[in-house]
């Protein structure tokens, strides 16, 4: 059982139908309902921002069966575009209720059924220019450290478990906001790229597949950004 949280994003969508030529696959979303022609694909909408705990009750919710290998997969993210002197603490609030409490929230859900079952794997889906910290990004970058150092402490806490923890970080891929992106910014953002191109989703794919056959690879980070 794969469940991806934030499975509405354009990078999700794409790859999702890949996962489930032999994976079965739990998607979840919250405003933008996906359309997937595939069966092995189930939807479920559920709200980030308000999520409660108690409410995340695991055999109910995904309905997983006895002895079901669990991975977890965050694509869930927002971001907003402002000045550190301008921010709100609604805003604050927003941001680290969807980036990073909803998905400590999940991990803790699934954990105690990880930990019986020996096996788990928790990937995170962050970004090379998320982790850097650009002019106007404060909010999106200190919600992704603080999922980082998350990452970090768990893999140490439950290793033990066979419950791996990793990063992924993501360059630019020819979807959503890149796509959106003036002819004149992309081409600014690929010349920091040694290729010159953007990502294709099937690099995505091939190392969330390699981390889920792992069990020696925790608390690492996977650049995917074309050595940018």
């Amino acid at each position: 059982m794969i469940i991806i949280l934030g499975g509405s994003s354009s990078l999700a969508k794409e790859l999702l139908p890949l996962m489930a030529k032999k994976d079965k696959i739990l998607c979840l979303y919250n405003n933008n309902k996906p359309f997937f022609k595939n069966k092995r694909i189930g939807l479920l909408k559920i709200n980030l921002e308000n999520l409660k705990t108690k409410s995340l009750l695991i055999d109910k919710l995904f309905r997983i069966k006895p002895k079901e290998k669990i991975v977890l997969v965050n694509f869930a993210s927002i971001k907003i575009d402002k000045l550190s002197l301008f921010i709100s603490e609604k805003e604050i609030k927003r941001i680290f209720d969807i980036n990073f409490f909803s998905f400590l929230k999940f991990i803790k859900a699934l954990l105690p059924k990880m930990i019986e079952n020996k096996w788990g794997r928790i990937i995170s889906i962050s970004s090379t220019g998320g982790l850097r910290g650009d002019k106007g990004t404060v909010l999106y970058t200190s919600s992704k450290h603080a999922v980082r150092g998350m990452i970090k402490s768990m893999s140490k806490e439950y290793g033990k478990y066979n419950i791996t923890f990793n990063t992924l970080k993501l360059g630019n891929f020819n979807y959503g906001l890149f796509k959106k992106l003036p002819k004149s910014k992309q081409k600014k953002l690929l010349a920091a790229v040694p290729s010159n191109k953007t990502g294709n989703v099937i690099n995505i794919l091939n190392a969330i597949n390699f981390l889920i056959n792992s069990d020696y690879v925790n608390n690492s980070e996977i650049n995917i950004d074309g050595g940018m």
